[in-house]
């Protein structure tokens, strides 16, 4: 437990460090809209993300990242330091916060949400994909860097989530002696705090879309509760796009039309398609500040933003390549390169289709029928009732949203515009691509919130008055409703062991046996695809191990396939 705690204190310094320096320079004369906890977190990430993938490039993620890291941001603390008491400048921590004054109940919500989210954390990784890739990413990462062809090694580790880099730089095994995997419980905390913070349930201005959207971020966390202590993937990409699409709800609803706010959301955007790529349909949003650029005629806009997106992208790009050979995997749309390092294109088509097949609850390839009768009714069937219940909403609410699409539209209220049409494109996205509630389940919340939300503030179609005050006991009814089982987590204390107070438990490890491959051994799992962390290197793809060529003397210079 105070590793975890540990774990987080630096995560959160080091992301306020670099991340109000970034928003405090590029948008100095936009404090008082930007300059929150909030904006300097999710920036601080991105950017450490961007650095740990740039990083990975020449060597490993591990002591010397992190001291380069930390040595940078002391300058950074002692620049402030230096100019708000030796200067006598005044320079706020938070000048958008000036004179905000949080109620007891929120700081009571966020002591709480602290306790019970640390406990989630300190506990083994649970989610399956962490035994099966997930672990063995990360160890790449904090080992290599970034290899050569590593998906013929293992298929699952051409996914290439900047996540893997970003938690590598905070696992700190090079300090503590154990690789953590605290990241996603961090995400969630902050998710939790920018929530309770924030979050109006009552009041004339409440219950809008935004509040609805930071009421289904709370659901989604502890919706997740079991996998905070995992690596994967899902929880910083879906959490990424909770927060753009709030962000973005909350400026429309201020009547904001600065494209510059808007444009680093879609920054924002660029980056959750690096952690995942289902999240590339928000990348839409950029329309609309392209859209005000262009009114405004402020070509240099235009260009620092794609700037910025292109030096978010970049890395991830080129560890894409360096892992698979493909631009993006695994998609064979966009083929430009032809290293010898390259992945079997069958290869490729297999796991492509393993995805559809799995979030589709399909079995074999024989059962595979891409037409939507032949798919949708068993998809449907298989989901259980609270899952179809959601999809039947998300069904009802589709019509009503493109109503107030075109409404919206019609008015000129771009910005309502691209946020409905985003919600809608990233439920189509995930439909068509790998619909499992896994993956995308809340971008059906997302649609009934915006749905509900848009109505309580048009007063359309009942709800004023009576609604609104259903809608609010709905909205708590449901937040209790999850709440209680995320609490329930403080009477498994007396259970726990004396050493989980001090350290986090160590990834899983299940039996495993080494398999030879010319010079090299590598670990492949004695039943199932499951192996861990510490059975390194490792693959439970046995077609692949059984094609595996080295391209050197040693696994620094990657892997072929025969």
């Amino acid at each position: 437990m105070l590793t975890v705690l540990f774990s987080w204190v630096v995560i959160c310094a080091a992301s306020l460090l670099f991340g109000k320096a970034i928003v405090d320079s590029v948008y100095k004369n936009r404090l008082e809209t930007m300059g929150r906890p909030d904006v300097y977190i999710v920036t601080g990430i991105l950017f450490l993300n961007v650095y740990a993938q740039f990083f990975s490039l020449f060597y490993k993620v591990a002591g010397i990242a992190c001291t380069i890291l930390g040595a940078a941001g002391m300058i950074l603390f002692f620049i402030w330091l230096y100019r708000r008491f030796y200067r006598k400048k005044d320079i706020r921590l938070f000048p958008g916060c000036a004179g905000v004054k949080p109620s007891p109940w929120r700081i009571l919500a966020v002591v709480l949400c602290f306790l019970l989210t640390l406990l989630w954390t300190t506990q083994s990784p649970g989610q399956y994909d962490t035994g099966l890739y997930h672990a063995q990413a990360i160890r790449w990462v904090e080992e290599y860097g970034v290899v050569p062809g590593l998906g013929n090694l293992h298929m699952r580790l051409a996914y290439n989530s900047a996540f893997m880099c970003l938690q590598a730089l905070f696992s700190l095994g090079w300090l503590l002696g154990q690789s953590l995997h605290s990241l996603n419980g961090f995400f969630c905390l902050a998710a939790l705090v920018y929530a309770a913070f924030t979050v109006r349930l009552w009041g004339e201005k409440s219950l809008r879309v935004s509040d609805l959207l930071q009421c289904v971020t709370v659901v989604y966390v502890m919706q997740k509760s079991y996998d905070l202590a995992s690596s994967g993937t899902d929880i910083e990409a879906m959490l990424l796009i909770l927060y753009i699409l709030t962000k973005w709800a909350g400026f429309w609803e201020e009547g904001e039309k600065d494209g510059a706010l808007y444009g680093f959301l879609c920054v924002l955007s660029v980056y959750a398609v690096t952690v995942k790529l289902s999240a590339a349909s928000t990348v839409l949003l950029a329309l609309y500040p392209l859209y005000l650029f262009i009114k405004e005629k402020n070509g240099k806009a235009v260009t620092a933003h794609v700037a910025a997106g292109v030096f978010v992208l970049a890395p991830w790009l080129i560890r894409n390549v360096i892992i698979s050979g493909y631009v993006v995997y695994p998609y064979a749309g966009i083929d430009l390169f032809h290293p010898d390092w390259k992945m079997d294109a069958a290869v490729l088509y297999e796991d492509s289709l393993d995805i559809k097949m799995f979030a589709r609850g399909l079995r074999s390839a024989a059962e595979y029928d891409n037409s939507l009768t032949g798919w949708v009714p068993g998809w449907f069937l298989s989901q259980n009732m609270g899952n179809r219940i959601v999809l039947l909403a998300g069904v009802i609410c589709i019509p009503v949203l493109l109503y107030l699409l075109v409404r919206s539209f019609r008015k000129r209220e771009y910005a309502l515009t691209a946020l409905i049409s985003a919600g809608l494109v990233n439920l189509a996205f995930w439909f068509f691509s790998a619909p499992h509630m896994r993956y995308g389940g809340p971008y059906i919340y997302i649609l009934v919130v915006m749905t509900l939300g848009t109505l309580a503030g048009s007063g359309r179609m009942g709800f004023s008055g009576a609604g609104i005050k259903i809608l609010r006991i709905a909205a708590v009814a449901v937040l209790l409703f999850y709440a209680l089982p995320y609490g329930w987590k403080v009477t498994e204390i007396p259970q726990m062991e004396a050493k989980a107070f001090i350290r986090q438990p160590d990834y899983l490890a299940w039996p495993a046996t080494q398999y030879p491959v010319e010079n090299v051994h590598i670990w492949m799992p004695d039943e199932g695809d499951l192996i861990g962390y510490f059975a390194f290197p490792a693959t439970s793809q046995k077609k692949q191990l059984e094609t595996l060529v080295l391209r050197g003397e040693s696994f620094k210079e990657g892997f072929q396939h025969e």
